[in-house]
């Protein structure tokens, strides 16, 4: 059997490491969002449409914000940043988002913040509007 920080299917102690790293990620973007002017409003919202890393406000926007960490020092993420899956899902959880009343009248407005670690260095990136066409 497995503890909580290694279930079963994970005996290599990667998808801690990787839960791990998402943190440290979504602390940092959190800040650097913050030190841009940035509001947030709440970390790891769960809705019935799948999580939200961090919902934030700014420049008049509700922003649903997804946070995307890697440790590849200089080099690329090792995949693209949003998968067409992860597009939905958060497209989906904006849908229900808006149902709440609240953010009825509010733009909303999805950006993707990139965090690449290099020991205790960090390089956050924020990529606005990234659904925009």
């Amino acid at each position: 059997m497995g503890s909580p920080a290694n279930p079963p299917h994970d005996r290599s102690g990667r998808g801690a490491r990787a839960r791990a790293l998402g943190r440290r990620g979504e602390r940092l973007a959190a800040r650097h969002l913050r030190r841009s002017g940035y509001r947030i409003h709440a970390r790891n919202v769960r809705t019935p449409r799948g999580e939200i890393d961090l919902l934030a406000e700014h420049d008049g926007c509700l922003v649903i914000v997804e946070v995307k960490t890697t440790a590849r020092p200089g080099g690329p993420p090792a995949r693209p940043p949003l998968r067409y899956a992860q597009r939905r899902r958060l497209k989906a959880a904006a849908r229900w988002i808006r149902t709440r009343a609240r953010y009825r009248r509010i733009r909303i407005r999805h950006d993707l913040v990139l965090v690449t670690l290099d020991g205790s260095r960090s390089v956050v990136t924020i990529r606005r509007d990234v659904f925009r066409s």
